[in-house]
């Protein structure tokens, strides 16, 4: 057995709590009301351990039992009426782990358990497939099982309950649709607006029609609307009110989040560069305007979210701009990273080639104009929260995306997200991050991120081919072997963003290859953030190129993307188990191209993974009878298997022949058409399993 690649922390990101308890826990008169469910995981070497079993028990009745009654089992008393374990005295069980992941270098066990305890007590047995058997607890590995609680793992209930990593329900598997606001859409004032009429006066689509129609008017007046390649001086001057006329168009698309890049006031058309976080740009609107957009998209249960920049400022943020004045006697020098006087801004290569190549204060990329705020001074930090909770209170939004998130110090992220829950609950917040990010997703700061470890491993498997089928499963394995499971479905799925080349321009303009990888993002756990217009088949190379006017004119539209991509999100919404359903199986064969992921319609992970343990006296049987019922309908097989196939050739797929493809109602032939993506039912794949 590989020691080395076994790896278990006594902390939260290894044993964590998924719900609380009702009351005080173990001193509880009611000790059902004292449970919670908590899951354990450990990590091994790849293809090395064959099972592994936890074993538990209560930290202090073991020490009381052992230690102070000093009798052997059979002469002690039975315990007072009432106790938490149902007249059980010996608080030992044993659980069977799962194996829920696998990246190719370790493999990830789970289960979940229901526990009443002061303090758990728990160790690992885990049985190599070299026929080894080791013991795991408190750090150290021994080759019988340790008697001594201090040889074993800790886990304080009402500690863990108090970390609960808790990520709004309503965002679960919900689809995102991206909006750059100066390039998306312009007001038409002789079109009726969706305000004036309810969402269901008319037909869905007649209405998301007529908006395209009268969008796609006002974009022909301007002619730099689709002028390719797309600058970053380029102003298309969209604004609000033209997102609230294109409601329409997003809610026939099915996305059910609206994600606002920048609209507060800001020089440049990007708006990464505030001036005032407390007022909407004049360019884009009113403050009215951006209430009467989250009312409408509400109406039609739309999310919406804004972008916070609170990274970096505009040098005529109120703040620099007295530093620039004042120097060292301003009160909010040390609002940002200065150190030198005067300030040398570097703004062009001319004036880097003049100076010392960089600005003399820290910004954001080594940009002089948008100069990098000190996240660590407290009143920087005060000043955030209320710009954050001010819009959340005043304008209704439903949470933030946060721009450059990991150059941001924890303590204020942490701060932030106990003022953002106590102001709305149901709040959520993500953020900008270019690699997994671990730790920020945690259950204090954020809830999810803009995933580019999906984009990289979806771009890396089907637009430049660089990995394998067996790879990419890896890399999806490795990302859900170490996120936290309320954070797995909110995950921010993305292909591309204002800050990347169009995915579709990636693929080389592939229209095959593009709807591919649309199938993997759209038929994935997680929220799919789809990026304006790639709905359309848009591309673009590099920022600011992807960020090109927004295709409302039939002539710049692919409707068979369009339609791939409604097809698809219906989809999802019609059987929820292409989200929730616990994975019974996976291949990969890197010679076909082919990735299958097989997906229960009965069960969830939480299902497969909540453990009857061996020895269960002080429970009811509740749990175990749910799940023999359960065990039997997995055993009808009622099914979903996800096909993509990433090869130009056509190649057959033995086992799933005359089964019914989901996505276009015929039955499957047993051939794989180039680049195809399927979605193979068997049984009844009608039950809506619960996440």
């Amino acid at each position: 057995m590989d020691l080395s690649g076994i790896r278990h922390d006594m902390d939260h990101r290894f044993c964590f709590a998924l719900s609380t308890s009702k009351s005080c826990g173990a001193s509880s008169k009611n000790p059902e009301d004292g449970f919670a469910r908590f899951a354990i995981r450990i990590q091994t070497s790849a293809h090395d351990v064959e099972s592994v079993t936890l074993h538990t028990e209560d930290k202090y009745l073991h020490y009381y039992c052992e230690d102070r009654l000093r009798m052997p089992q059979e002469k002690r008393p039975s315990p007072p009426q009432g106790f938490p374990f149902f007249g059980r005295w010996s608080t030992a069980a044993s659980y069977e782990m799962r194996r829920f992941a696998t990246d190719g270098i370790h493999d990830y066990f789970e289960v979940q358990l229901d526990i009443n305890v002061i303090c758990l007590r728990y160790y690992f047995e885990l049985h190599g497939r070299d026929g080894s058997t080791l013991y795991y607890g408190d750090y150290q590995f021994s080759s019988q099982p340790p008697t001594d609680p201090e040889r074993m793992f800790d886990c304080p209930q009402t500690l863990r309950e108090d970390m609960l990593f808790d990520t709004p329900a309503w965002a679960r598997n919900r689809v995102i649709y991206q909006v750059f606001p100066t390039a998306f859409a312009v007001a038409n004032d002789d079109a009726v607006s969706p305000s004036a009429v309810s969402p269901s006066a008319t037909p869905l689509h007649e209405e998301a029609q007529a908006a395209r129609d009268a969008l796609a008017e006002t974009a022909s007046r301007n002619p730099q609307w689709h002028q390719v390649p797309a600058t970053g001086t380029m102003n298309l001057h969209g604004n609000l009110r033209g997102i609230i006329q294109a409601l329409p168009h997003i809610q026939e698309l099915g996305a059910g989040m609206l994600y606002l890049n920048p609209i507060f006031v800001s020089p440049s058309p990007h708006k990464y560069d505030t001036i005032d976080y407390l007022h909407i740009d004049p360019s884009l609107g009113t403050e009215d305007d951006l209430k009467e957009l989250v009312e409408q998209a509400h109406k039609r249960d739309i999310k919406v979210i804004l972008d916070g920049v609170f990274n970096h400022t505009s040098r005529d943020f109120f703040a620099f701009r007295d530093v620039l004045e004042k120097g060292r006697d301003s009160r909010y020098w040390n609002w940002y990273w200065l150190n030198d006087w005067p300030l040398t801004p570097i703004d062009s290569p001319e004036q880097a080639e003049d100076a010392a190549g960089t600005p003399n204060y820290k910004t954001f990329a080594y940009f002089g104009y948008m100069p990098k705020l000190n996240m660590t001074n407290p009143e920087v930090q005060d000043y955030f929260i209320n710009v954050v909770c001010h819009w959340i209170k005043e304008a209704g939004v439903d949470g933030w995306r946060m721009d450059v998130g990991d150059e941001i110090d924890h303590v204020f992220w942490k701060r932030l997200r106990r003022a953002v829950r106590n102001t709305n609950p149901e709040a959520i917040i993500g953020a900008e991050v270019w690699h997994p990010a671990f730790d920020f997703l945690e259950g204090d700061e954020w809830d999810t991120v803009m995933n580019y470890h999906f984009l990289k491993s979806v771009r890396r498997f089907v637009a430049s081919g660089e990995i394998s089928a067996s790879e990419f499963l890896d890399q999806i394995g490795f990302m859900k072997g170490n996120l936290h499971p309320n954070a797995w479905p909110v995950m921010w799925n993305m292909l591309d963003s204002h800050d990347t080349p169009r995915f579709k321009r990636l693929c080389g303009d592939d229209d095959a290859k593009h709807r591919l990888a649309v199938g993997i993002q759209l038929l994935s756990s997680g929220m799919p953030m789809v990026y304006y217009g790639d709905e359309y088949g848009m591309t673009g190379d590099n920022d600011p190129d992807c960020r090109r006017g927004m295709a409302w004119d039939h002539a710049h539209q692919d409707e068979a993307t369009f339609d791939w991509y409604h097809r698809l999100i219906q989809l999802r919404k019609r059987v929820p188990a292409i989200c929730t359903g616990a994975v019974i199986s996976s291949f990969a064969d890197d010679d076909k191209g082919v990735v299958a992921i097989t997906k229960s319609t009965v069960a969830t992970d939480n299902d497969l993974d909540l453990a009857t343990p061996r020895e269960f006296a002080y429970r009811t049987q509740t749990d175990a009878q749910r799940l023999e019922h359960l065990a039997e309908r997995m055993n009808d097989g009622a099914s979903v298997t996800l096909v993509y196939h990433n090869s130009a050739a056509e190649d057959s797929l033995p086992g799933f022949d005359g089964t019914t493809d989901l996505i276009t109602g015929k039955l499957f032939d047993g051939m794989l058409k180039p680049y195809q993506v399927l979605a193979l039912a068997k049984g009844d794949v009608t039950a809506a399993c619960q996440d």
